[in-house]
């Protein structure tokens, strides 16, 4: 006869589990079917040595078996930490480094509370899209949904997503470029190379090239959540057989949304006036959603968007969240020697750029447009230009002579060139800048005269009248306030060279610009904080500055880009700016390039005020539409300034139709009212940030583990807090050190505030791997026996009884474990079952606990009182999951009803064209290839519907799990006699 029972707990070499059925065998032996648990189900003969019954925590209550107190209050604070931050609570609001707004909590609080996170986010420029997605990455990884992360973005992005990941979240993900994709490779050469890292960022136009693109479809293991950055880059199109054109970068975006759980795509602009582009965006979230882009409107895109503008946001006293922008130019007469200057450039560069149009010479076309662009930044940078322009003539520079990567990169220079880092622009411009129109020599030495003639034209300017009205607005401003702040913005770096070394010499000056390293770029930005007045700034600088300390910024020169001016704008109106923010755009008058260009912001400026947007109006009002080309084309044929005006006014009117269209008729648009219906997500905030776990909560549960398992803290710097300061060094325990547990952290706190100040100081928050190792640490029974202890209660509280503690949780139809809380049930020695903790004065040692009547009466009648507690856990946990599947099936069936009008329509399509087809056939025509094609369709179509509606019913399903009684503890009223 066997000693083991139904439901007894073993282990056994290589594991633990439950044993679920005993079966006898014809030998007189026992074979134990064993649930492990890793969900297994393994079949052991009962006689093998090595297993051995796991005595429950109620037989060992029946044996007074008491755990010491340090190990018992280890592993329940270890598990409540564990559990601490439920559905409606966040981890990320006291895990980071930043200060994280309540509108960009309510996204995230919006997707987190949808089933299968898949959601479009399209919030403004501004407003903190990559927080957002942060948000969500970060507590899908704390409530145990995420492991593996896929960013996906513009290659200038993806050190800046790496670095927000890292200053801001305490995440280090991977670059994933080519060198180290081969190096991978190398390593590893028979595993899928998306595998052989769990955090990856990669850039759209890198995870396209064909292998890496065959890599990314053939995953085995998907993708828990993938976020693609400017999402508008996936373009898929309608070609004029109703059939789909997709873009290189849209089949990334096919291949990740395939193979990836939740999905966030990320972008200012989600719909650029092509209805078909929106709707093949929209079908990489939900593919069954329409059926055509006709279907769409903005009510059905509620539970799939997301889409704040600066306009309709409003905090709790009801004013607006973001102040007004107040856009003035600032026009410049030129001395006759600059308009010489200008006239004689201009003249110069007309005539190359046709003699390079004609001779269809890109490149040297390009360097044209380079040159104009540096013509009205300022002197000094077409004075380089032109330095740089004669080396160029007298080394015989050609097209062809480029280098290779700069060959490659031209086409992207060309039609996109906000997708090339600031590294790559600038070496392109710099290697164009060498290139001449034509190799005939004896108009290589003209040009070669004359560009000498321009050259000591432009070195014999002695003042830039832009920079003198610059220098006398700055002085105006500083003369009123001494403490203000202006932010200048130039398109190159020769000319905030020129600024920062002849025009504000006499200043102290913050500067960034594209060869800055991140840490000196933080640096200056401070500095511009804390002491200077000025900072100046290339477009390097146009994304990740969040500058909203300031409100006075100048455009020197104006971008031909019109995203750049937006983003440009973006640094100081964003959230948290509480002044109106003043842009002045500096422009010579009586310029083609300059009237356009002020042309095109007061226009915008005016359609953003008509449409209540802030931001994104100038990139989509021109959208296709080439600046570049029709500023040249202008210059080069020598047409009127007032024509090509005219020309431009009729586009952008035409434009400004149809975004109003796209707006009314396509576009969600959500109003965020911190006075009206989203004040309860302050609620959210509140229980996140003052909720069941603190700061000192941490730092207690890691002081008691390194007093009880040999680690060490000491205070590095004097300070207000106990141990000698906020700052300390800590010397981890043998016993987690390890993969990603350092063993000594020479600089670390546990306090959020010190974190925010000082970036080198490692923060030991709940989601730092030494927390979350010393958590597992705790909750594994084999080396922390902290699973039974004697407690002393408070006077008037009703003893005696058992105090037992349980994780409840449930299942869902994807087999998705999800554990949502720590429910405390207090059972009475007469059988009254409570749910309200009895307040403890102290934890007794086993050398404390001595045997008396009461503890004798309780653990005689633990397995009874413990059922009752079962009873009501099981009640609780039915409850909440109940409530988890009502609003399962509510989401469900609206994706239910999405797919079957989607496959109603597309399989009644096909069986329209099969009966065309057999007709056909019958009056003679061969059609057995259209007739056998049409059939696979159809049936291809209702195997896809039958797959997709059955795993829609079986995500439906929760299924609650049996509570899993944790620790327990024998409560006494008094201490006993220990006579």
């Amino acid at each position: 006869m066997t000693d083991f029972q139904v439901g007894d707990h073993i282990k056994f070499a290589g594991g633990q589990g439950e044993i679920t059925k005993i079966e006898k065998r014809p030998n007189g032996g026992h074979l134990l079917h064993v649930y492990t648990k890793e969900g297994q189900l393994r079949k052991l003969p009962s006689g093998l040595p090595h297993i051995e019954r796991i005595d429950s925590i109620v037989d060992r209550l029946a044996a007074q078996q008491i755990d010491s107190p340090i190990h018992y209050d280890l592993r329940e604070r270890a598990t409540r930490l564990d559990l601490a931050y439920r559905y409606d609570r966040f981890l990320s609001l006291t895990n980071n480094r930043i200060e994280i707004e309540p509108y960009q909590v309510q996204a995230a609080y919006e997707i987190l509370n949808s089933y299968d996170h898949r959601y479009l986010v399209g919030d403004e420029v501004g407003l903190g899209k990559t927080i957002e997605a942060g948000i969500v990455t970060e507590e899908l990884i704390a409530r145990g949904r995420a492991q593996r992360v896929l960013i996906v973005a513009p290659a200038p992005l993806t050190v800046q997503w790496q670095q927000e990941m890292r200053e801001k979240f305490d995440r280090n993900f991977v670059i994933y470029d080519r060198e180290t994709v081969r190096t991978h490779r190398q390593s590893h050469p028979n595993q899928n190379v998306w595998l052989q890292e769990d955090l990856i960022i990669t850039s759209i136009d890198f995870a396209k090239q064909d292998d890496v693109l065959e890599a990314l479809r053939n995953l085995d293991v998907p993708w828990d959540i993938a976020v693609f950055d400017e999402a508008h880059h996936l373009t898929a199109r309608r070609s004029s057989d109703d059939s789909m054109e997709r873009t290189q970068r849209y089949i990334v975006g096919e291949a990740v949304a395939e193979n990836s759980d939740a999905l966030l795509l990320l972008t200012g602009t989600p719909h650029k006036g092509k209805s078909d582009q929106f709707y093949f965006l929209i079908s990489l979230l939900d593919p069954y959603r329409f059926s055509h882009e006709s279907q769409i409107h903005p009510d059905a895109l509620d539970d799939l968007m997301i889409r704040r503008l600066k306009d309709d946001m409003y905090e709790t006293d009801g004013t607006r969240m973001f102040p007004e922008k107040n856009i003035e130019a600032l026009g410049v007469s030129m001395s006759r020697a600059e308009r010489k200057l200008y006239d004689d450039v201009t003249e110069y560069i007309r005539e190359y750029y046709n003699l390079a149009q004609q001779e269809e010479n890109k490149a040297a076309g390009f360097t044209m447009v380079i040159y104009q662009k540096r013509l009205v930044s300022s002197i000094y940078a077409i004075q380089k230009s032109l330095e740089n322009r004669m080396r160029a003539i007298q080394n015989d520079a050609v097209a062809e002579d480029l280098p290779d990567d700069v060959q490659k990169l031209i086409p992207q220079y060309s039609t996109e060139p906000e997708t090339l880092t600031d590294t790559e622009r600038e070496r392109v411009e710099e290697a164009l800048e060498t290139v001449t129109v034509t190799l005939n020599r004896s108009q290589i030495q003209e040009e070669l005269e004359r560009v000498k003639r321009l050259w000591r034209q432009a070195k014999s300017i002695k003042t830039d009248s832009k920079a003198q009205l610059l220098k006398q607005f700055v002085d105006r401003i500083l003369t009123n306030d001494p403490d203000e702040k202006v932010l200048i913005f130039t398109e190159y770096t020769d000319t905030l060279e020129y600024l920062r070394d002849r025009v504000f010499a006499d200043h102290d000056v913050a500067q960034v610009y594209g060869d800055l390293s991140q840490e000196r770029r933080r640096e200056e930005m401070k500095k511009f904080e804390k002491k200077a007045n000025l900072m100046l700034a290339t477009d390097a600088a146009q994304e990740g500055l969040n500058l909203q300390f300031a409100h006075i910024m100048v455009n020197y020169d104006l971008p031909w880009n019109p995203i750049r001016i937006d983003q440009r704008m973006g640094r100081l109106h964003r959230y948290g700016q509480e002044r109106t923010v003043q842009i002045r755009n500096l422009f010579f008058k009586n310029t083609r390039e300059s009237e356009i260009l002020n042309l095109l912001v007061e226009k915008t400026n005016q359609i953003e005020s008509d449409l209540g947007m802030r931001s994104d109006v100038l990139g989509r009002v021109l959208e296709d539409v080439d600046l570049d080309d029709t500023i040249m084309a202008a210059i080069a044929e020598n047409r009127p300034t007032d024509e090509v005006v005219a020309d431009i006014e009729a586009t952008i009117e035409e434009r400004r139709e149809a975004l109003q269209t796209v707006e009314n008729e396509f576009l969600i648009r959500d109003r965020f009212d911190l006075s009206d219906e989203d004040q309860e997500i302050l609620e959210v905030i509140e229980r996140s940030q003052h909720g069941d776990v603190s700061e000192d909560d941490i730092e207690v549960l890691v002081r008691e583990f390194f007093d009880e398992f040999g680690g060490d803290i000491r205070g590095v710097r004097p300070g207000p807090a106990r141990a000698g300061g906020d700052v300390f060094q800590l010397d981890v325990p043998d016993v987690l050190s390890g993969n990603q547990v350092a063993g000594r952290y020479d600089q670390a706190t546990f306090t959020r505030d010190v974190a925010m100040e000082q970036d080198d100081v490692e923060f030991i928050a709940l989601d730092h791997p030494l927390v979350q190792s010393l958590i597992d640490y705790c909750l594994d029974s084999d080396r922390v026996h902290g699973q039974v202890a004697v407690k002393i209660a408070a006077e008037n509280e009703p003893t005696p009884g058992i105090l037992f503690n349980y994780r409840l949780g449930y299942v869902s139809g994807a087999g998705e474990a999800v554990t949502e809380k720590l429910v405390h049930l207090y059972v009475t020695s007469d059988g009254e079952v409570s749910s309200t903790r009895p307040e403890i004065n102290e934890t007794l040692s086993p050398e404390q606990v001595v045997s008396s009547p009461a503890i004798d009466r309780l653990t005689s009648v633990a397995a009874d009182l413990h059922g009752l507690a079962e009873m009501e856990a099981w009640d609780e946990v039915e409850s909440f999951a109940e409530e988890a599947r009502k609003e399962r099936e509510r989401e469900v069936e609206i994706k239910r009803r999405h797919a079957e009008r989607h496959f109603e329509e597309q399989i009644g399509k096909w069986e329209e064209r099969l009966e065309t087809y057999k007709q056909q056939d019958e009056r003679g025509k061969d059609m057995s290839a259209p007739i056998g094609n049409a059939k696979r369709q159809l049936e291809s179509l209702r195997r896809e519907r039958d797959e997709e509606l059955a795993r829609l019913e079986e995500e439906k399903h929760v299924t609650p799990e049996e509570p899993e009684l944790v620790t327990a503890s024998l409560i006494q009223g008094s201490y006993p006699d220990t006579r």
